[in-house]
């Protein structure tokens, strides 16, 4: 908290009391996650402390921490009236799943509860086994207020029968009686930026604030005043909540809450805002039918690919839904996972939802599965596969599982596995194809845990190094739903990578939109961490905005009599820079422009001629498209085999494994290839010191290589 205090800004290092690396802050917020001591906000992300968190810290009540966490977080208070007159681990972790529904697999997670609870002095571990209550227990435990077991079970009872559901108002009921399945078809599927987030609270401030009628320049002082983001968020919120109809134009510069959206705001129900939102957003009601058990994240997102293949949502767009509706009191997290309300089981009945395709009863394949063969990519769709790598990794019982949908997602990745598993060796080991004198194998160590994190004792970092040299391995990186700090402090010190299976999925997931290449891949399985490639990733989504945006300019230009008469429609560097700046948050620079625009005059592509200075389009922008897409299927048929699936056969391996890029024509992996700016970017983002000119440190240009897994010999 108090390091939070001093700077709040997200993207940065952070280290714990006593370790002796840093960790990166974004991670530790997320293992923190919904506890009520801190709140995300605002462009770069920034996270502050709330009220409850700034007065622990300035009063040091420990009884008031423990209120804040019961508040948030199931079973805290819960656990203090279970344990009575003392209570084993193994006893306490019963009640947790016999009277709450907490069926965890593991005692790890009453085992943090009690160290929360002894750590502020509200019970002790007695050397007979049994946690007893202290004085400081029982006096706190008088002032909460508690979940009852009888009420969770009256929920459960009730989850499969009707319950008050509120009348929708009339516009609203009028709107979902008349809905047609080509209109559910096409509702958008990404929610898009809010200011303040996409939840009842930030909306309904918003729709309210401009119910009346507001011009653009008022919404957006607004917002930016409300939320603290900046002009170009607030500008995003308004463009948002058009597209999800709660807010219309109603003159030159003027908006106001459409007549639906002011039926909400009128009746104050939140299922309400559900009904209309249904209306725009893709799958929200479906998704909310889906979770008719518990359910992660990743399964609900599997789970719909089969029922409404053409959708495509990925996992961060279900996990949005998901927690709208857990807001919303229409479902409930349970532990890792998520559950409908008796409220969320009489809402779904009751939407018009958009037609399912299941898969067959016969066996055939569903319609994601034909999609995904048809597109040559295997049997998973990137979003299914990422999914299922979510899902495995907490299935405890089936093992198997987690390592083959390890492997399907390595291949996706474009290296070559081998599956060993079993007693005294590694479960899979991964080759990257770097240059055709260089490899790198990876040894990958897969850990499922049921309650979604790997603690010291699943670990046995001795066995990871023999494995290791049994498969001629030149790096382990060990694989699994989370991991707690002791694990994070072996790995350092045996020189293991971690990688979580969220990591690995959402890799899966930006890899299919922006391919990259095995030597830039590497840096995720020598790092460990997605975040390593973040760099690599953006600059590829960059070039190719740059791309789509130059040829949109062009074409417009191409097809504005003005243009046209003044200019033949072709435009010169400058004049593509001032049709583009308003697109982005950073404008293009000239040289990314030109090298668009070099691009797309290749004698492969001859989308742009050169005239004179200027620059004119040769095509329309789904032709340019259609001839990229051709001579990628051209370089794909002559690579493939003759099936056309490419050729999966391992190849030989070189004895001693070569740095990452040394076997790269021309290239060196010294320190002279490292360009300044990016280590000086890297560094003041890690909050290491860093001169704004002159030669780097050596030990800060080893550990910005060391960060994105390049050699450091």
């Amino acid at each position: 908290m108090k390091d939070i205090d001093a700077d709040p800004l997200v993207d940065r290092a952070f280290t714990w009391p006593g370790a002796e690396a840093p960790a990166s802050l974004r991670q530790v917020l997320y293992y923190m996650g919904n506890c009520g001591l801190f709140v995300r906000e605002g462009r770069p992300a920034r996270v502050l402390l709330t009220p409850e968190a700034r007065h622990f810290l300035d009063t040091g009540d420990v009884a008031h921490l423990v209120a804040v966490l019961h508040a948030h977080v199931r079973f805290v208070g819960e656990t203090l009236e279970a344990i009575g007159e003392g209570l084993t681990y193994d006893e306490l972790n019963g009640i947790a799943g016999d009277d709450y529904g907490l069926n965890w697999k593991s005692l790890d997670q009453v085992r943090r509860r009690v160290h929360w609870m002894r750590g502020t002095g509200m019970v002790e571990y007695w050397t007979n086994g049994r946690i007893v209550l202290t004085e400081d227990g029982r006096a706190l435990l008088s002032r909460l207020t508690l979940v009852r077991p009888s009420d969770l079970e009256s929920q459960r009872q009730a989850a499969g029968l009707p319950t008050e559901l509120p009348e929708p108002p009339r516009l609203i009921a009028e709107r979902l009686g008349e809905v047609t399945e080509e209109e559910l078809q096409e509702r958008k599927r990404v929610v898009g930026y809010i200011a303040g987030g996409a939840n009842m609270t930030a909306l309904s401030r918003l729709v309210d604030a401009a119910a009346a009628g507001l011009s653009r320049s008022e919404f957006v002082r607004f917002s930016a005043e409300t939320f603290d983001v900046s002009k170009s968020s607030a500008e995003q919120s308004l463009n948002t909540l058009q597209g999800l109809g709660l807010l219309t134009q109603v003159g030159p510069d003027r908006f106001a809450a459409t007549d639906l959206a002011a039926e909400w705001l009128d009746s104050g129900e939140a299922v309400d805002l559900v009904r209309h939102l249904h209306l725009s957003l893709a799958l929200l009601g479906e998704t909310l039918d889906a979770m008719e058990s518990a359910s992660d994240s990743g399964t609900l997102t599997a789970l719909l690919a089969d029922r409404y293949p053409t959708a495509e949502l990925t996992r961060k767009d279900v996990t949005t839904r998901v927690a709208l509706l857990a807001e919303t009191g229409l479902a409930e997290r349970v532990g890792n996972v998520t559950r409908r309300t008796a409220l969320g089981t009489a809402l779904a009945g009751s939407l018009p939802l958009q037609a399912r395709h299941d898969v067959r009863r016969d066996g055939a394949p569903s319609g994601a599965e034909t999609a995904a063969a048809e597109a040559g990519q295997g049997l998973l769709l990137p979003e299914r596969l990422a999914a299922e790598v979510v899902a495995s990794s907490t299935d405890s019982a089936n093992y198997q599982r987690f390592e083959r949908a390890l492997a399907d997602a390595f291949r996706y990745l474009g290296m070559d596995v081998e599956v060993h598993s079993g007693p005294a060796k590694t479960d899979l080991v991964v080759t990257l194809w770097l240059s055709p004198s260089s490899r790198r194998r990876i040894a990958v160590e897969a850990e499922t845990d049921g309650a979604g994190l790997v603690t010291d004792q699943d670990v046995r970092f001795l066995r990871l190094s023999e494995h290791r040299a049994r498969h001629h391995a030149d790096r382990t990186v060990l694989i699994g739903p989370g991991f707690d700090a002791r694990v994070f402090r072996e790995a350092d010190k045996e020189d293991v990578a971690l990688l979580t299976a969220k990591q690995l999925a959402e890799a899966v997931v930006r890899h299919s939109a922006y391919p990259l290449y095995p030597h830039e891949l590497v840096a995720l399985l020598l790092a460990g961490r997605a975040d390593a490639l973040e760099h690599t990733w953006s600059e590829a989504e960059r070039r190719t905005g740059a791309l789509a945006l130059v040829v949109d300019a062009m074409w417009k230009s191409a097809n504005d009599p003005a243009d046209v008469e003044f200019g033949a429609g072709a435009l010169d560097v400058r004049d593509i820079w001032r049709e583009t700046k308003s697109s982005l948050e950073t404008p293009l620079e000239k040289k990314e422009i030109e090298e668009a625009l070099a691009f797309l005059g290749s004698p492969c592509v001859s989308g742009v001629v050169k005239l004179g200075g200027d620059h004119a389009i040769t095509a329309p922008p789904h032709l340019i498209a259609a001839r990229l897409r051709s001579l990628a299927s051209a370089i794909e048929k002559q690579a493939g085999s003759p099936d056309g699936r490419q050729d999966a056969t391992p190849h030989p391996i070189p004895a001693s494994p070569a740095p990452v890029h040394d076997g790269l024509p021309g290239t060196d992996a010294s320190s002279s290839d490292i360009e300044p700016a990016k280590v000086r970017a890297w560094a003041r983002t890690a909050g290491r010191p860093v001169n704004d000119r002159g030669r780097l440190p050596e030990s800060l240009i080893r550990e910005y290589k060391r960060h994105h897994g390049h050699p450091t010999d």
